[in-house]
């Protein structure tokens, strides 16, 4: 009887915990509207200077988001917007000259998808000059070679290394060789990416993905060595033990779990951060299959710990920020786990060549 108290307590008291942080976090979350309102003024005076007619569209300034985002994203989202009337949107013969309105658009939006705020600025001018971007970035020798096989994300995403700039003079409004490198700079302090989408003639989008709150997270805790890690619920497919028959190497010796026809990466966390792990064999510890942005590994660690809300944590300037790490939080016995950035370690592993079994 007193053990079904105890749960009954216990389940109240969980119940009233997870309601007052509910509580909390609506008080912390602020609408877009100001932020996209100020973009009003923004456009007319950058497309007064440029010699341009541009027309504004705003979408889901109602959209909410944490009060520690919103500084965070002004001033990227004002190199974007310039960016956009003065490298994107042609001049009105030009567009003209190809059969477009006289007058370019630029649209700003931003709506919840899965967990995450996205912020999409997009345009109907000429798009990114692939050719002009690979010719600077082999200039500055960022890439080897021509870059006639990289992918057109890849190459987009060349314009977010400092200095990077596409200008052939600079001017009033950009190509003074900063900015974008800011954009990136400032989205990642609050764990978001940029994601850029650009067809030639059509115009081009740039897309602000930032969680959608930076106080609470649900994560798995998984142990590795002596070190604890968070991995965001958002992230995880499912976790489980390995069996040998589902365990597999490539002829290159790249270690793979094979999981319902499916053939998936091995990251072992403990080679990854340098740790000494319990176990060699995969099939002595547990898997955690993390997915994102079409990429999927499956993530090596020790045992699995649980599953809490904790506290996001940025790491102290003094400590730098370790690869694949988006922040940590402070366990109940004290300790610090750090939460795992997924999307970065991903990334690596499906374009850097894979530890060997």
């Amino acid at each position: 009887q007193e053990l079904e108290n105890f749960e009954k307590a216990s389940h109240h008291l969980r119940r009233i915990t997870t309601d007052l942080q509910d509580v909390a976090m609506s008080v912390r979350m602020v609408p877009l509207s100001g932020t996209f309102k100020k973009m009003v003024r923004l456009v007319h005076d950058t497309a007064q200077k440029a010699g341009k007619k541009v027309d504004l569209t705003l979408v889901g300034e109602e959209t909410e988001v944490d009060k520690t985002v919103i500084e965070q994203i002004s001033d990227p989202l004002v190199h974007i917007v310039r960016n956009a009337i003065d490298h994107g949107l042609e001049t009105p013969d030009a567009r003209a000259t190809v059969g477009k309105s006289e007058t370019g658009t630029v649209t700003i939006e931003a709506r919840h998808e899965s967990g995450e705020v996205w912020i999409i600025v997009s345009d109907d001018g000429k798009g990114l000059p692939r050719d002009v971007i690979l010719r600077k970035a082999a200039d500055k020798g960022l890439i080897t070679g021509d870059g006639a096989d990289m992918r057109d994300e890849d190459v987009y995403k060349l314009i977010f290394e400092p200095g990077f700039s596409t200008a052939a003079a600079v001017t009033e409004i950009s190509g003074r060789g900063v900015g974008m490198d800011v954009v990136k700079r400032n989205i990642e302090k609050i764990n978001g990416k940029v994601d850029i989408k650009s067809n030639p003639g059509r115009g081009s989008s740039f897309v602000m993905r930032i969680p959608l709150t930076m106080a609470i997270i649900e994560g798995m805790l998984v142990r590795v060595g002596r070190s604890t890690y968070n991995i965001p619920l958002l992230s995880i497919r499912e976790a489980f033990r390995p069996e040998k028959g589902q365990i597999t190497v490539t002829p290159d010796g790249i270690e793979m779990v094979k999981l319902r026809d499916e053939l998936i990466p091995v990251v072992r966390l403990h080679r990854l951060y340098r740790l000494k792990s319990d176990f060699e064999r995969l099939d002595e510890g547990i898997v955690v299959i993390a997915e994102n942005d079409g990429h999927t590994a499956a993530l090596f660690a020790d045992e699995i710990l649980g599953q809490q809300q904790t506290v996001v944590k940025g790491l102290s300037g003094y400590v730098g920020q370790p690869h694949g790490v988006s922040g940590c939080t402070i366990l109940g016995d004290g300790s610090i786990s750090l939460i795992l950035d997924v999307a970065t370690i991903l990334t690596h592993a499906a374009t850097a060549p894979a530890a060997k079994a």
